[in-house]
This record gives structure tokens, sequence and C-alpha cells, in this order.
């Protein structure tokens, strides 16, 4: 997300093209809020954007090892919203 925020900031001045951003998560942790942090700092972002908005975030927690994601059901929500974009 820092390479994003930092790549993206040139565009500030520019007639920019983007209007929804999505924002999808992984943590060891599972708790609601685990997320909530990287979702503030890049609403606070996108806040500088007027055209823009935080249109979807997707958080899948309890993910430590390689590949323990698989058979995860938010694979199947990520997939979904995917096709919505």
């Amino acid at each position: 997300m820092k390479t994003l925020i930092d790549r993206m900031n040139a565009m500030y001045e520019q007639d920019y093209q983007f209007r929804d951003v999505y924002l999808l998560t992984t943590a060891a942790e599972d708790e609601a809020e685990t997320p909530k942090r990287a979702e503030t700092g890049l609403t606070g972002w996108i806040d500088c954007y007027p055209k823009s908005r935080l249109a979807g975030t997707l958080f899948c927690g309890g993910v430590n090892e390689a590949r323990e994601i698989e058979g995860n059901p938010k694979l199947q929500e990520a997939y979904e919203l995917g096709k919505r974009v």
C-alpha cells in the first residue's frame, strides 16, 4: 500500500481516472478490528482525491503460513468482488 500511495501522489495535480478503490487484506490475527488501520491509512489518502472513494474492502484473518488461505471461503468472496469491478 505504501508503494501505491507514494507512486500515485504524483497524480494529485492530474485529471486522474481512478474512482473506485478496493482493499483486500490478510493477517494472522482474525479479529474484526485487525484491518482497520490499513483502511484508515488508505481512506486518508483517498480523501485527497475527491473523485475517488473506498468502494469495498475484504479481510481474511487467520492466515499464518504459505497456502494456508487455500479453501478459505474468503477467496470466493474476493473472486465475486472482482467480477463486480
